[in-house]
């Protein structure tokens, strides 16, 4: 009998064990800033795409995520800031798509398209948030770091394209002594020149835009000098 006892006095108290603690002031103060920025984000998205980025108002996006407008400054700093944290966001999902594109087999205008036909169908699904996205980006030197949420998306988008220049390189088809990072970035301010232009259109239609980006990065690889 005593033996049982102890038996049964040694197994874990799984019920405590489940039972989680409550929350100290700390925790629940850090749980509802982390529900009212999801609900922000949410709400400003949802408000961007269906009314666009000049349309929309901070204390539109404050009366749909239920917060004051003051707790959208205090988090985000102002709408242009939650614009790129949201684009941000978004372009890092694009981008691990578009690196899925990546292979030793396909050439490199074939390949660098197959890339970019994602970021295409992402702005051309939303225009008008796509341009106001791109106003963002109007002044800025992609040779020096930047922690902002554009600086991000700025370099993630030429370290996918300098994947591109490497596995090109490898195969013989960039023989340039410029190096791979100058040959991305070039590569970046050409795709960012076509997707401007390309988005000048009411109507932007994916494929129309990247054969002319294509066409452009072959006079690119061609150079200047025609082929003898």
């Amino acid at each position: 009998m005593n033996g049982e006892v102890t038996a049964f006095s040694e197994r874990p108290n799984l019920e405590g064990a489940n039972r989680r603690a409550p929350l100290g002031p700390v925790d629940a103060r850090h749980k509802r800033r982390q529900r009212s920025i999801a609900r922000i984000k949410a709400a400003a998205r949802e408000l961007f795409l269906r009314y666009g980025y000049e349309r929309t108002t901070l204390r539109a996006i404050a009366r749909k995520a239920r917060v004051s407008a003051a707790a959208i400054v205090n988090y985000f700093g102002d709408k242009e800031q939650l614009l790129a944290l949201l684009f941000n966001e978004e372009h890092r999902s694009v981008t691990e798509r578009a690196k899925r594109e990546l292979s030793e087999t396909k050439r490199f205008l074939e390949q660098s398209i197959d890339g970019f036909r994602h970021y295409y169908r992402y702005f051309a699904a939303h225009p008008d948030y796509a341009r106001a996205i791109l106003r963002l980006g109007a002044f800025y030197d992609p040779t020096v770091a930047d922690p902002s949420p554009g600086g991000q998306a700025v370099a993630r988008s030429i370290a996918r394209i300098k994947q591109t220049i490497e596995i090109a390189r490898k195969k013989g088809e960039i023989t340039s002594d410029e190096s791979d990072d100058a040959l991305a970035l070039l590569t970046f301010e050409v795709y960012q020149i076509e997707c401007r232009h390309w988005l000048a259109s009411n109507s932007p239609d994916a494929e129309r835009g990247l054969a002319r980006l294509q066409h452009s990065l072959k006079i690119l690889q061609r150079g200047f000098t025609p082929c003898q």
